[in-house]
């Protein structure tokens, strides 16, 4: 069997991984993904009794990122305070215009997608810091490099994580903890369903048409997006390589930065408005 190496080399080979929203998706996949691999894996989830894995080494636990309460339980368990590697997955996404999203789904995104992340976090990095090692590895989006219409909540809040990642790494490498960002693209999960799931929400008239443009540009391009075993694979590279590397884009966020690199700030700005419709 080959040796893995990288920040865990010397240590034992059975690792442990904490993978937070792992009911559907990416945090499913990677769960899978670990797991084939020989890591065990803890599986978290608001509703643990309802996961269904046939993998022998992935156990269902219970943490709902936006209850202190919930984290605390979770990481007083003794098997996650074993834990060599947490991925903070857990997130959904929301398509509407600023205009016509109410301030309670904005308090509610950001619950999940950036304060229940610091949370668990938190605490990872208080386990990881006195064991001198460990990994933290947080998934952001293309969405956390580039606005995009009608993202505009959900885009601040990865904004927000790319910004509260970076400034973690700083902090924590002195004490031999990485933290690292996984950039997914449009990727073939049900995030667009709940994203898209906006028919409760009025949509102010003079922004309907583009806005149902975008729509069904996501229907006509989601067989072409990334699969969530694509992600799982970039984020078990994050987890294993051992480097000092702070982002992992996938496609769309690869060619996000080259564009921004070539074209500059103001030609990616152009060439983002004829995308969606702005010029």
């Amino acid at each position: 069997m080959t040796r893995m190496v990288g920040w865990c080399a010397g240590m034992p080979e059975q690792k442990t991984i904490l993978v937070t929203g792992t009911s559907t998706g990416i945090g499913h996949a990677a769960a899978i993904h670990f797991a084939e691999r020989g890591w065990n894996v803890l599986a978290g989830s608001r509703h643990p009794e309802k996961l269904h894995f046939i993998q022998e080494r992935i156990t269902p636990i219970g943490i709902d990122v936006n209850s202190i309460e919930s984290v605390d339980r979770c990481f007083a368990d003794e098997r996650v305070k074993k834990i060599d590697c947490l991925v903070n997955n857990a997130g959904y996404g929301l398509l509407l215009p600023f205009e016509d999203t109410p301030p309670e789904e904005i308090e509610r995104m950001f619950r999940t997608n950036v304060f229940g992340l610091m949370e668990v976090s938190r605490r990872a990095a208080k386990l990881f810091r006195e064991k001198r090692a460990g990994t933290i590895i947080n998934i952001s989006s293309v969405l956390g490099r580039i606005g995009a219409p009608w993202y505009s909540v959900y885009c601040a809040s990865k904004f927000a994580v790319e910004g509260f990642s970076e400034s973690l790494s700083h902090e924590l490498r002195p004490f031999g903890v990485h933290v690292k960002i996984v950039e997914p693209s449009g990727t073939q999960t049900g995030f667009h369903h709940i994203a898209y799931d906006t028919e409760k929400f009025p949509i102010t008239q003079d922004y309907r048409a583009r806005y149902e443009t975008k729509r069904n540009d996501h229907d006509r391009g989601v067989n072409r997006y990334d699969t969530p075993e694509s992600v799982a694979a970039v984020i078990w590279q994050a987890a294993t390589d051992g480097a000092w590397k702070l982002r992992y884009p996938l496609r769309q966020a690869k060619q996000a930065a080259l564009a921004r690199r070539l074209l500059g700030e103001e030609g990616l700005w152009r060439k983002l408005l004829k995308k969606f419709g702005s010029l």
